[in-house]
């Protein structure tokens, strides 16, 4: 493949009417990067994901996969993409095995040494009629299609829906195998533990908006902590309620817990005013940030 970026957006758009669902967004993802899109339901995460792949064309920017761009060259992107839709229909009087044929004769390089170590990975019969099938192993199936040609790019959308914890595992020991080998991935997911474990960066999205891409596994300091202090006899909480860069403020007893958003220097000041006796921080999560971007 190209050294193109896999993905890069700029400015994109798009409205559906008056109703903007994307305004303006522009992001890159790197090669060999395993990048996580978070957002609530209704943020533009599906209208973004379809559009890469040209189910929806931009209402105004560019999208441009692996230096291709996202409309005119369609069919060729497709061939080094692999898509696990989010809200994933597949044809129920096929088995696995039926449906892998199928799509590797619409075009697929199919693995096939690949496809039977993904299926007993997962744990999963090629054989049985998709229809047949749980949430959880037709999920599975989903999977196997979405990795079956090793793309240079993949797109999932929920990709653990139904599945149980033992299978999650699985699942990110996929990904990060596909990243071993310089391929990239593209991941919507609402399990924020599953985007910890896997993305190096997450982008999150409000209201059709970019407000945020984090490092993740680089720099994992994103400017919160939640401090534990423990002093000789309760505090009077309104000590800290005029502190502007603390919430969450809870006291049981003598004990106290906070949460502090950047700067720290002013609640440290505080606190040594009061004496504790004991203070511990604990460490920061992505669930931490999500909820400093998306707090009411």
């Amino acid at each position: 493949m190209t050294t193109d970026l896999p993905i890069k957006i700029k400015g994109f758009s798009k409205t559906y009417g008056a109703s903007p669902a994307v305004e303006d967004l522009t992001l890159m993802v790197e090669k060999g990067e395993v990048f996580g899109f978070l957002g609530p339901n209704g943020a533009g995460k599906s209208t973004t994901i379809k559009s890469l792949l040209n189910f929806l064309a931009p209402s105004d920017g560019k999208i441009s996969i692996f230096g291709l761009d996202s409309v005119k060259n369609s069919v060729e992107i497709k061939k080094h993409i692999g898509y696990l839709a989010g809200d994933i229909s597949l044809y129920d009087s096929m088995s696995g095995i039926q449906l892998i044929r199928y799509l590797t004769r619409l075009g697929r390089n199919t693995n096939w040494a690949y496809v039977e170590t993904l299926a007993k990975n997962l744990q999963i019969s090629l054989e049985a009629k998709i229809g047949t099938l749980s949430k959880g192993n037709k999920q599975k199936i989903g999977l196997i299609q979405a990795f079956m040609h090793q793309p240079a790019l993949l797109i999932l959308d929920e990709p653990t829906s139904g599945l149980d914890p033992l299978m999650k595992q699985i699942f990110y020991e996929m990904v990060l195998e596909m990243k071993d080998m310089g391929n990239t991935i593209f991941v919507s997911s609402h399990d924020l533990n599953e985007v910890q474990t896997i993305c190096d960066k997450a982008a999150f999205i409000k209201s059709g908006k970019l407000i945020g891409i984090e490092n993740i596994k680089e720099n994992f300091d994103f400017s919160i902590r939640r401090y534990t202090v423990t002093f000789d006899q309760p505090v009077n909480t309104k000590e800290f309620t005029n502190i502007s860069s603390v919430s969450d403020i809870t006291q049981s007893e003598n004990k106290l817990t906070l949460t502090v958003s950047g700067n720290v220097s002013e609640v440290l000041s505080k606190l040594s005013d009061l004496h504790p006796v004991d203070l511990s921080e604990e460490d920061t999560s992505l669930e931490d940030i999500f909820m400093k971007y998306y707090e009411v």
